[in-house]
């Protein structure tokens, strides 16, 4: 299989969490069963907040400059990202990328095992499983 996702639908995350994301791969759109694959650009200044999965996170960074900030318990990990830079957010784990560059920091991000169907990811598949 080959997805070209530039041609993708995307859901555009309000303010003050601007981001795009699109569904590239998951089982509910029945073209992967074991993850969920995301592709997401977060505006500069932007933030995805931080937040937490009950899947390990994956998170590829494609393009731009941003920050890394990991909370397990105590633990603060707080480190710059670029092109090429992979972060590991586990299950559970707090986690945050912010983009502290000028253009848009582009993302992908797998989740092990697939995403529930909420928040955020619910209204990006919805959006995703209206593309032809």
């Amino acid at each position: 299989m080959i997805v070209n996702t530039r041609n993708l639908p995307e859901y555009k995350v309000p303010k003050p969490y601007e981001r795009s994301l699109k569904v590239v791969l998951d089982p509910r759109l029945g073209n992967y069963d074991k993850a969920t694959v995301l592709s997401v650009t977060i505006e500069p200044g932007s933030t995805t907040g931080l937040h937490q999965h009950v899947s390990d996170e994956i998170i590829y960074v494609i393009s731009g400059k941003g920050t890394s900030v990991l909370v397990d318990g105590d633990n603060v990990v707080e480190s710059e990202v670029g092109e090429g830079y992979l972060v590991l957010a586990r299950a559970g784990v707090k986690h945050e990328m912010r983009n502290t560059g000028s253009e848009p920091l582009k993302l992908y991000c797998v989740f092990i095992p697939p995403l529930p169907v909420e928040g955020y990811f619910a209204e990006a598949l919805r959006v995703a499983t209206k593309r032809s």
